[in-house]
């Protein structure tokens, strides 16, 4: 899949909130680094299903900032429903200040809006011939969110480092059965940046972000939107 980027080290993920800039504002902040950010692929929209526990382990252990959490969810590119293409499993992994992930590709699937049995998620995760041990985890999970943004990717020329832009934040919740995937939550002003590198990089990252007027933010997307739609338990 074009732009997708698999991880076999671990890297630091810098995440910041643009607030009050918007999209536009906010490239143009980016393209005026001294690093030399330049487009690396077109902006695309990413959709997510994100999987938890039933006691919700995942989203705790994000929300309080555990060193070593997870989360699991499943990512394509382009429309949110209708024929799904190329999706890839994901279990995003953090220790400390550092996180990798292990991606699996996952068949096609239809993805409906007016009803979507979530069993069917089931039957394509064993179609996709995976890893005993991850098949075993995926027993225990279910899908309890359907999150979208459109997506900015910028690099430096060496590639050493990369900036993702994100807008646009829609958020769905999802049952563990059937749904009717209708009324979203969105966070329409607040624009995210990402900033990637790898471990060996890190000495060097401070001459970026302190040209940023951005604020240095633990944003998780996951957790804003989970906290909306379970405020009875984020309090």
């Amino acid at each position: 899949m074009q732009g997708y980027t698999e991880l076999n080290t671990y890297r630091y993920e810098r995440k910041f909130v643009a607030h009050p800039l918007n999209r536009f504002a906010t490239e143009a902040v980016v393209k005026q680094n001294s690093a030399f950010f330049v487009p690396a692929y077109s902006a695309r929209y990413i959709n997510n299903i994100y999987f938890d526990t039933p006691g919700l382990d995942c989203y705790f252990d994000n929300l309080f900032g555990n060193g070593e959490r997870w989360k699991a969810r499943l990512r394509w590119y382009g429309d949110k429903f209708g024929e799904i293409s190329s999706p890839v499993l994901e279990f995003k992994i953090k220790k400390g200040l550092v996180g990798t992930k292990k991606s699996y590709p996952i068949p096609s699937f239809v993805f409906t809006q007016s009803v979507f049995n979530t069993g069917e998620l089931s039957k394509l995760f064993d179609k996709a011939g995976l890893p005993d041990d991850i098949r075993e985890k995926l027993v225990g999970l279910q899908p309890v969110l359907l999150n979208r943004y459109l997506r900015s990717y910028y690099t430096t020329l060496n590639k050493k480092f990369r900036i993702t832009i994100d807008d646009q934040l829609e958020y769905f919740n999802m049952k563990p059965s059937w749904n009717h995937i209708q009324h979203s939550f969105k966070e329409s002003n607040k624009v995210v940046v990402e900033l990637k590198y790898d471990m060996d990089n890190n000495s060097h990252a401070g001459e970026i972000s302190n040209q940023f007027p951005f604020r240095l933010d633990k944003n998780s997307k996951f957790v804003s939107g989970m906290s909306h739609f379970r405020n009875e338990i984020a309090q």
